[in-house]
């Protein structure tokens, strides 16, 4: 009796060793359960959270395509507006688009769109004789023109179309290799400049008669007035009165002041004709 009752306490104490630790397991079982029932409604609300930012960004993303579309849509109008040419081009030289004044040149051909070459546009103009190649042949000028394509900053290019009209093309190379190319139409310009050159060839060639004109008539004044003067020296070596002699004096000096008139007229005469010299004294 003595040992189940020794047992029956060992057992008891060992059942009341579990009962105490099974209460500090559910005590921390419990606290666990509450950190973690904390940390999901945490994090329930950082989801709800990101799910609103979420939504926000997309509908920022949404608002920001549609404006990009909007300002996109807009800057195409402009370019179309454009009298002059307008195109660009991706770093293989592929045309991305143009507008209709750049594509007008080349009516009836289809082919010349997005996607086509440069060098294709190039054999196309020589081609199809829709430029002037003027003292080059096609290759050369194709050449030449392919050379400057090439080059990290093309210079401004005038070519002349078969209609006589002149495009100044001028090309922008940017950092990833794209060229954006205007085609500025300047035939008023070239027109209004070669009757600039036509009037100043007249206007010299009329300044040029002048010259020659007043040089011609001063030498023609100047003989005759050589010989009044030398008579009326003369006369006053002869036997005068003296009102003859002043007669006679005012003929030379009035000649002689004459001649300076004709002398500087020679001079500048001279000037204009590049034939003056001076002589230092």
């Amino acid at each position: 009796l003595a040992q189940e009752r020794r047992a029956r306490l060992a057992a008891e104490r060992m059942l009341a060793l579990k009962q105490a630790e099974l209460s500090s397991a559910n005590r921390k079982l419990g606290r666990h359960a509450m950190a973690l029932t904390k940390r999901i409604g945490e994090t329930q609300a950082e989801v709800e959270t990101v799910r609103d930012e979420n939504e926000k960004v997309k509908s920022d993303l949404t608002e920001a395509h549609a404006k990009v579309e909007v300002a996109e849509r807009r800057l195409w109008h402009s370019i179309q507006t454009i009298q002059d040419g307008f195109a660009f081009f991706d770093s293989d030289g592929c045309m991305i688009g143009a507008n209709a004044a750049y594509l007008d040149v080349f009516e009836d051909l289809e082919e010349v769109g997005p996607g086509i070459s440069y060098f294709r546009i190039l054999q196309l103009l020589t081609d199809e004789g829709i430029v002037n190649t003027e003292d080059l042949t096609p290759a050369e000028w194709r050449k030449d023109m392919a050379t400057r394509w090439t080059m990290p900053n093309p210079q401004p290019k005038v070519i002349r179309l078969w209609n006589d009209q002149f495009i100044k093309l001028i090309d922008q190379r940017g950092h990833a290799g794209d060229v954006v190319t205007l085609a500025l139409n300047i035939t008023s310009t070239v027109r209004y400049e070669a009757q600039l050159h036509a009037a100043r060839e007249k206007a010299e060639a009329a300044n040029r008669a002048k010259s020659a004109f007043l040089a011609n008539m001063s030498h023609e004044i100047r003989t005759p007035m050589n010989g009044v003067v030398g008579m009326a020296e003369l006369l006053s070596d002869t036997d005068l009165t003296e009102e003859q002699q002043l007669y006679a004096n005012t003929i030379r000096s009035s000649g002689e002041a004459l001649l300076v008139i004709i002398n500087d007229v020679l001079d500048y005469s001279k000037i204009e004709a590049d034939k003056l010299v001076l002589h230092p004294e």
